[in-house]
This record gives C-alpha cells, sequence and structure tokens, in this order.
C-alpha cells in the first residue's frame, strides 16, 4: 500500500475492551479474563474504507480469529456483502492465506487461520465487495510458539482513564462519519442574517387582461414548474356586460366612424357657407374642434378592439383572452382555478426567474465598514449539512445598502447568487458570513464536530475503531463550515462529525455497552 493511501494506522497491544463472548462453560470474558490470551486491534483509514480489526495472540498450532469490521468511510455503513482475505507472509516463507466468503454479520468479516511455524511476519486483508475493493497492509507480526511466550511478549496494557466505548454496531445503525483534522485556508469574516430574494426585474405577475372567468389550461399549470416566455398558462373569457365584449367594441366603433364622418361633412359645409360669406369664421374652427374629437374617439375605438383581437381567439361572441408567461422562468403561485370569476387587473400567476438569486445579509452598521469591498460571502440553510459559497466564480456583491434601518440598525449587503441547480428557494432564511482580510492556513475541524458540553466546546476523537476522546476545544474564526482549531486536536486525528451526540450520550451513561461480537 503506498504511503499516501495510508492515513491512519493505530495499533493496540490490549485485550482491555474485548467484546463478549461465552467460553463454553457459561462464563463470560470478564469471569475467564486470567485464561485470555492477550488481545490485538488495529485501526485502518485509506481513502473510501475504515477497517478495523481484533484479533488474539498468534500461536503456533492454534487456531486464531479475526474480526474485521469494515465500514463505507463516505456514509459510515457496513459492508454487507463480499469476501475477506487475511495473507500471513513469514520472513522469508511462502504467504498463507485465510478467507472469509461473506460477512458473518452485517460488516464483521471472520476469517480463520491456525499458524503452522513461528517467527517474524507480516499482515494484510483484501476487501472484495460490489460495495467497495480495498486492501490494507497492517504490518509487521510474530507468531508465537506458545501460549506462555505469547504472554510474556504482549504484556496487557491497562484502560486509559476517559476512554468512550462506542461499537461499530451501534455506529452503524445511526448516521455516523468522522473526518481527519486538517489544515485548510479559512477567512474570517463579518456574521449576519440575511434571506434569499428575487433579483430586481426577474420576478413578474401574470393578471387577468379583462373581467371574466379563468380557464386553466390542459395539462394544468403546476407550481414548480418550469415556463417558457409568451406560454399559455389559462384563457379567461370576458364578461358580455360593461361594454368589454366584441360586439359592443365593433358597435362603439361603427359609432364613433359615423361621428367623425358627420363631423368632416359639417366642416366642409361650414367652410363653404364662410366662403360665401353665409356664417362667420368662427363657425369653421367650432366645425374643425368636432373633427377633431370625433376622430380622437375613432382612433381610440379602434384600439380597443384592435388590443382585444390581438390578446383573443376564436370567433364571434366565444372569443377569449390568453394569460402567457411573460418571461422564462419558474411558476411560483397559482392564484385562480378553472371557472373563478376574476377581476381585470387581478394576479393569476406569478413567475420568478430563479437561474439566479439575490442574498440580501442584514449586517449591522457597526460592521459594514468592513463588508464595502466584501467579494466572498458563504451561508447556510436549515436542512443542508453543507454551506453554501458565494465568490467570482458563481456570484457578486451587488450593493451595499446606504441606509440604516431605524429599527435593526442594519444596512441591507446584497450578493447575486448562481442558482443552476435549484437548492436555493425565495424566502430562505440564511447565517451569513461575509469574508473580510486575506485567507490564511490553519488547523480546522467541521463545525458539525463542534458539541456543546457543559458549557464548553468539545470535539469526540476517534483513537482506535471503538474507543473515543472527549477533546476541550479552544477555537479560533470560523470560515466557511470550518472552525479553526488553537488548542484540543492534532492534525490527523479523526473527529466525529456526524454521531458526535450519540457518542456523547454513551460517554454520559457511565455504561460498557453489550458487545455484539466475539473473538
Amino acid at each position: 500500500m503506498s504511503p499516501c493511501k495510508l492515513l491512519v494506522l493505530v495499533l493496540v497491544l490490549s485485550c482491555g475492551h474485548s467484546h463478549d463472548k461465552d467460553d463454553g462453560h457459561g462464563r463470560d470474558d470478564h469471569a475467564a479474563k486470567s485464561e485470555e490470551l492477550p488481545g490485538q486491534s488495529v485501526t485502518i483509514w485509506t481513502d473510501k474504507t475504515e477497517l478495523f480489526m481484533e484479533y488474539q495472540a498468534l500461536i503456533v498450532g492454534k487456531e486464531t480469529g479475526f474480526a474485521a469490521h469494515v465500514t463505507v468511510d463516505a456514509n459510515g455503513k457496513p459492508v454487507t456483502a463480499g469476501s475477506a482475505t487475511i495473507t500471513l507472509t513469514m520472513a522469508g516463507g511462502v504467504p498463507v492465506q485465510a478467507v472469509a466468503k461473506e460477512p458473518a454479520n452485517p460488516g464483521i468479516f471472520r476469517p480463520t487461520m491456525t499458524p503452522t511455524k513461528p517467527g517474524k511476519c507480516a499482515l494484510e486483508i483484501a476487501i472484495t465487495s460490489p460495495q467497495l475493493t480495498d486492501s490494507f497492509a497492517i504490518g509487521p507480526c510474530e507468531v508465537f510458539p506458545n501460549e506462555a511466550a505469547a504472554r510474556a511478549a504482549l504484556a496487557e496494557e491497562p484502560e486509559v482513564p476517559g476512554r468512550i466505548t462506542y461499537l461499530k454496531e451501534q455506529a452503524w445503525k445511526t448516521d455516523f462519519t468522522t473526518v481527519a483534522v486538517a489544515e485548510r485556508d479559512l477567512q474570517d469574516g463579518v456574521r449576519a442574517t440575511g434571506e434569499i430574494r428575487p433579483v430586481a426585474g426577474k420576478e413578474a405577475q401574470v393578471t387577468a387582461p379583462s373581467a371574466g372567468r379563468v380557464s386553466l389550461v390542459s395539462p394544468a399549470p403546476i407550481l414548480g414548474m418550469p415556463v417558457k416566455k409568451d406560454q399559455v398558462l389559462a384563457t379567461v373569457s370576458p364578461r358580455v356586460t360593461g361594454g368589454t365584449d366584441r360586439p359592443t367594441m365593433s358597435a362603439d366603433l361603427g359609432a364613433a366612424e359615423a361621428e367623425a364622418a358627420a363631423a368632416r361633412t359639417e366642416l366642409a359645409r361650414q367652410e363653404r357657407l364662410v366662403a360665401a360669406q353665409a356664417a362667420p369664421p368662427k363657425a369653421v374652427d367650432e366645425a374643425a374642434t368636432r373633427v377633431k374629437i370625433a376622430e380622437a374617439r375613432l382612433v381610440g375605438a379602434r384600439g380597443r378592439l384592435g388590443q382585444f383581437d390581438a390578446g383573443a381567439r376564436g370567433t364571434g361572441g366565444g372569443r377569449v383572452f390568453q394569460v402567457r408567461a411573460p418571461a422564462d422562468g419558474t411558476l411560483v403561485s397559482i392564484d385562480a382555478a378553472s371557472g373563478q370569476g376574476v377581476e381585470e387587473g387581478q394576479t393569476l400567476f406569478t413567475v420568478i426567474d430563479l437561474e439566479r438569486v439575490w442574498l440580501v445579509a442584514k449586517v449591522f452598521e457597526a460592521d459594514v465598514p468592513k463588508v464595502e469591498n466584501a467579494r466572498a460571502a458563504w451561508f447556510t440553510i436549515d436542512g443542508y449539512d453543507q454551506p453554501f459559497t458565494v465568490d467570482a466564480s458563481n456570484g457578486k456583491l451587488i450593493t451595499v445598502g446606504r441606509v440604516v434601518d431605524p429599527q435593526t440598525r442594519t444596512v441591507p449587503v446584497v450578493f447575486e447568487v448562481d442558482n443552476s441547480a435549484g437548492k436555493l428557494r425565495i424566502g430562505n432564511f440564511t447565517k451569513t458570513v461575509i469574508a473580510t482580510g486575506s485567507p490564511r492556513k490553519a488547523l480546522a475541524v467541521p463545525d458539525a464536530a463542534i458539541v456543546e458540553d457543559g458549557g464548553r466546546s468539545v470535539a469526540f476523537v476517534m483513537v482506535e475503531g471503538e474507543s473515543f476522546e472527549r477533546r476541550p476545544l479552544r477555537l479560533g474564526i470560523r470560515s466557511n463550515g470550518w472552525t479553526e482549531v488553537l488548542e484540543g486536536v492534532k492534525s490527523g486525528e479523526r473527529v466525529v462529525i456526524k454521531g458526535a451526540y450519540e457518542v456523547k450520550l454513551a460517554a454520559s451513561s457511565g455504561a460498557v455497552p453489550a458487545h455484539g461480537h466475539a473473538h
């Protein structure tokens, strides 16, 4: 195995927390502890697997059982199918293998082997499963000629005070994962509450063009569906009263045309009378004014009828208005049902372009100078484990407000954010951090690893596969879901990020849980 693949290796020569078993005479491990051979355990992480394996001393002619607990590191769940192959290689000798063709229990493989000669050796185990394929170099080992030699060489180590036992069988039944402590680029920032809102100009309310009765198109529009510009969402059949139906509009147009023709005829007659000095000149001016008024009414009547015909379909009295989407976007509200009567201007639908949204953070006025040149931010939303990031690759700062809210003493700081994944919803409440200063390297753990216990921030460190320690922490800056740790953990140690509360309960109970498997 390459050095980069083997992240952590823990070897413990101890039987201090061996799993209970019956020895065939009604005695468990605790009753027969003096007769037990020293136990050994090893915990190894690779980039995809966690192996926790327990086994007793290797002795010539004595069958040795291995309990290999195999966990998919990405999700903390057991490997439930496949085989495990143990390879024992003696110094200068031929490798000896033992195979467990399937898990004895979910996540636990139990190969057995009987060494035939003493000496220095090396152990390896390979896992072949539909879930994963991986191999582990367990490291140097020794086959002892007899039990006395094994007991002399493998002295039992005392229990470490404060250790917390949390079995694999318990962890596998919960949402349980760990992560290695490492250095990360962290950046300090200003904290604020925020809200996801539509980009200005990207929200449109679709209203009824006329009073009438609504009919939704078939198939009916569904909340959250994407719509295209000019897509027909519904129709409105105008009421036949109130002068908004087409026959009335046609009659109004005819009356306006007749009125305009009569006004023009009267203007021509007055012009002849004035030319013959049979009427005063002002008679022509008055007739010309009546022509202008009549022609204006005619233009208005033609326009109303033209608008009706442009937005309607059908013939005669069956014409209806088509209600169309004004732009590409997402249908976020439907405010009318088929058959419902509506008034002109009443909202029927709301369409929002959600490809990009605004993050509006409320920053306290004392912190505003720190964020005036901000270029990045991150925020969390309930329901999502990972924070969302705003930077040059997916967003930008739109504005820092110029007016302080007199009630909250905050200023809005607006970022535009890419939402092509569709995870951000209008109205989402956010906990936001606006980045300030320059990034710097620091030892960090995920925020999820930090647990409040007795008024202190602590983390639970996995020191071995089923053994944990409670570590009080001294913390530094928080950045994008990670927190700097000044004291409490070291680089490479594994901290619990899912299931920490369960480990805390196990520590509080003070009881050693019943073990679910035996050597």
